[in-house]
């Protein structure tokens, strides 16, 4: 068994960004991939909406992503198909399909999905005879035959564009009239003389001896049949990225997984980015922003876990999980204040780095009552009596605190005997250590 800080699972251009931004931060990291690094960017010919460069081939990106993460030092183990994850206390649990066992803190799921079937007769008899879900991978040895393309977005007319450099004829199969399709594709493939639209039109068969020879389609009513080398089915897509979990983890009726705007699942510690998340597109730059928004996220969360558990080694893990995904990271600067004597009290603090001066007024004055260090906590006076504020608490050093409101206080003391005796005890002493208010 190996532990990491994080595990990325999948290698497409989400993953790769993730595992350049974690390496870069010095994260503890390994990346996965069920197959060969890259992804869908293997099964995509020429890109010309990625920043900087007016066309690329996807496995150019592809190889230049992972160049770049591996420059930075990250691990990458292709093909390593990940077969559950589950949850164990304050670890995630990644167990492989050879049955090899890692834990991480935090895991990033970037696995995509799968191309959606026709489920019509013949696709699942002709699937590597004439049937494919890849353009890339399958278009050369079709050259000189008539093909036909099933779809109407994005992914069919470009995969489209690329079958035209072997198709003697194209029919493109939509069921609508009207194509999903950027205007610009559209323009391209069906301005092409070997074209022909075959629109509204849905496959009913796919038939042949060998390998396939010919697609019925329904059209108006009237089944037609075209001849046809080569079927390239381009419908959908269906996440896969929920199979992987053993626990619930939140997705929609598609089953792509929901998230925050921090990438966040409601798994704590688990976050989803790219294709396998429901988002409004799937598109490179999409893909690689997720993966940048969830490492940064995964870097805060996996420090402030384990600043947590060593101040609270007795809170479960459930708990501790739970309150770290609800605090606030609060920075401060020597002489700053923290918290006011007299304001009214409605959080908790843990100072995770720096050092801070617990100070009174009385008297005669203002006096230093106590003082804290990293790792120490504060607040919980005034949350427990239900009093304003008893000291004030002021920032000596360069400061970061973590600020947890009123409820995740009350749900992290009463998560276990131990912490809610040492808690009160903390404060049994700081009100002895204060002494009189007058």
């Amino acid at each position: 068994m190996a532990d990491y800080d994080l595990i990325i699972i999948g290698g497409g251009p989400a993953g790769l960004t993730a595992g350049l931004y974690a390496a870069r931060a010095n994260m503890h990291t390994v990346l996965f991939e069920a197959k060969d690094v890259g992804g869908e960017l293997l099964n995509t010919d020429l890109i010309e909406d990625w920043p900087g460069e007016e066309s690329i081939t996807g496995r150019e990106i592809a190889e230049k992503m992972a160049a770049h993460a591996k420059k930075f030092g990250l691990e990458i183990k292709p093909y390593s198909p990940v077969k559950k994850i589950r949850s164990d206390g304050d670890w995630k649990v990644v167990v492989m399909d050879d049955g090899t066992v890692h834990r991480a803190y935090t895991v990033i799921v970037t696995v995509g999905g799968e191309p959606t079937k026709l489920e019509v007769p013949g696709e699942t008899e002709f699937h590597g005879r004439g049937v494919s879900y890849c353009a890339v991978c399958d278009g050369a040895f079709f050259k000189g035959e008539d093909l036909a393309v099933i779809g109407g977005g994005d992914s069919a007319f470009q995969e489209g564009l690329f079958l035209t450099r072997f198709a003697k004829n194209l029919s493109l199969v939509h069921r609508r009239n009207e194509f999903r399709a950027q205007p610009i594709l559209q323009d391209r493939l069906l301005g092409m003389k070997n074209v022909q639209a075959v629109t509204p039109a849905t496959v009913k068969e796919i038939g042949g001896d060998s390998q396939v020879r010919w697609i019925d389609v329904d059209r108006d009513g009237a089944v037609e049949r075209i001849p046809v080398g080569g079927v390239f089915v381009f419908v959908g897509f269906k996440p896969v990225g929920r199979h992987l979990f053993d626990e619930h983890i939140d997705h929609d009726e598609n089953g792509y997984l929901l998230t925050d705007q921090y990438m966040r699942t409601n798994i704590p510690g688990v976050y989803a980015c790219g294709d396998t998340r429901a988002q409004l597109a799937k598109q490179i730059t999409t893909a690689v922003g997720d993966a940048t928004t969830a490492v940064l996220h995964a870097e805060r969360y996996i420090g402030e876990l384990k600043h947590m558990r060593r101040s609270f080694p007795e809170v479960p893990s459930e708990t501790l999980e739970r309150e770290v995904e609800r605090m606030k990271l609060r920075r401060y600067l020597a002489g700053q204040t923290i918290i006011r004597q007299g304001d009214r009290a409605d959080s908790f603090f843990v100072l995770t780095q720096g050092a801070a001066s617990v100070r009174r007024n009385g008297p005669d004055g203002e006096r230093e009552i106590s003082t804290l260090k990293a790792g120490d906590f504060f607040g919980e006076v005034g949350l427990l009596t239900g009093a304003p504020r008893s000291a004030t608490v002021r920032a000596t050093a360069p400061s970061e605190v973590l600020e947890l409101d009123a409820d995740g206080f009350r749900d992290l003391v009463e998560s276990s005997q131990a912490t809610k005796d040492r808690v009160r005890s903390s404060m049994t002493e700081r009100l002895a250590k204060a002494g009189p208010k007058s």
